[in-house]
């Protein structure tokens, strides 16, 4: 379970899980050498976000490069769908898509021409840690896209609700949103029966029916209508986090078949403007900040916040 948010040139995500992996906010330098399955990196843009660290490699869960691309990739089980290799594609596997995709491209149009090229593979990075289903959301200052491997395909949606949950796939989402179309910040009219005076008893009865429950579909829904109407703050910071708690996840509130209690195990936001990603966790709810210009980007070991 997770959701991501892009709005006003933030980008950043929340990670639910029953625990916690050791995850960290790393920074790949420019020098650091990805040894990937099957390619090589053909440029090196440094990267900020927040990865697990295996053997020295960064698993990264989200991240943004220096020019302000992000990306996270989100949790997408019964759905997703890997290859094995494939001649004539570039094969890259699916833990090797956000430090691909990042190291390799300045901008949201340079990422979709190289989609176009990619094959993600069903490797896994050690018989520890198996490949996981995911699906993946990409962002810069001026849009969108949401990225899903099914059926043997890779589709690339345009994603003008700058939001992902996940499943079921992207373009359910985006037909489900119909059925709220409807909601409103401000009170409602009586078109049920005019010609009955009826009265609005409480404030916020415009946005009755928005579904208050933490299952995928009604997340992304509720994210929709937490970017839509939230007031424009000068704090972007401040209500881009807001924004987030409606979507977050108290521990308990979900229980899974084993028992386990899942929770948001970490917020984060990502300042394309200016390179800054800030995050705050379940245990202490203070919004840090690890700018990547405030580091030497320019060297070939892991920064490991």
């Amino acid at each position: 379970m997770c959701t991501a948010i892009f709005d006003d040139g933030l980008f950043g995500r929340t990670l639910d899980l029953e625990c916690s992996l050791g995850e960290n906010v790393v920074i790949t330098p420019r020098g650091y050498k990805f040894n990937y399955l099957y390619e090589k990196d053909e440029r090196d843009n440094a990267i900020i976000g927040i990865a697990h660290t295996e053997n020295g490699v960064p698993l990264y869960y989200d991240g943004m490069n220096e020019n302000g691309l992000c990306m996270a990739g989100l949790n997408f089980p019964k759905y997703a769908v890997y290859q094995p290799h494939c001649e004539g594609k570039i094969n890259i596997a699916s833990f090797e898509v956000i430090p691909y995709i990042l190291r390799n491209c300045d901008n949201l149009n340079e990422a979709i021409e190289l989609l176009r090229e990619i094959n993600i593979t069903n490797d896994s990075f050690s018989p520890k840690l198996k490949a996981t289903p995911l699906h993946w959301m990409i962002a810069d200052k001026n849009g969108a896209i949401a990225v899903e491997a099914v059926e043997g395909f890779l589709k690339i949606y345009k994603n003008d609700f700058g939001v992902m949950t996940n499943s079921p796939d992207f373009s359910y989402h985006r037909i489900n949103a119909s059925n709220y179309m409807m909601l409103d910040s401000k009170a409602p009219t009586n078109t049920l029966c005019p010609n009955i005076q009826l009265e609005n008893y409480s404030r916020g009865l415009g946005a009755f029916g928005l579904p208050g429950d933490f299952s995928s579909a009604s997340r992304f829904i509720r994210a929709i209508y937490a970017k839509s109407h939230t007031c424009v703050d000068e704090n972007r910071i401040n209500r881009y986090f807001h924004i987030m708690d409606t979507v977050s996840v108290p521990k308990g509130c979900i229980v899974t078949d084993t028992g386990d209690k899942v929770y948001t195990v970490y917020t984060s936001c990502m300042d394309m403007s200016r390179c800054d990603f800030y995050y705050c966790t379940y245990e202490d709810r203070q919004v840090k900040r690890v700018g990547m210009y405030d580091f030497d980007i320019s060297g070939e070991r892991l920064l490991i916040i």
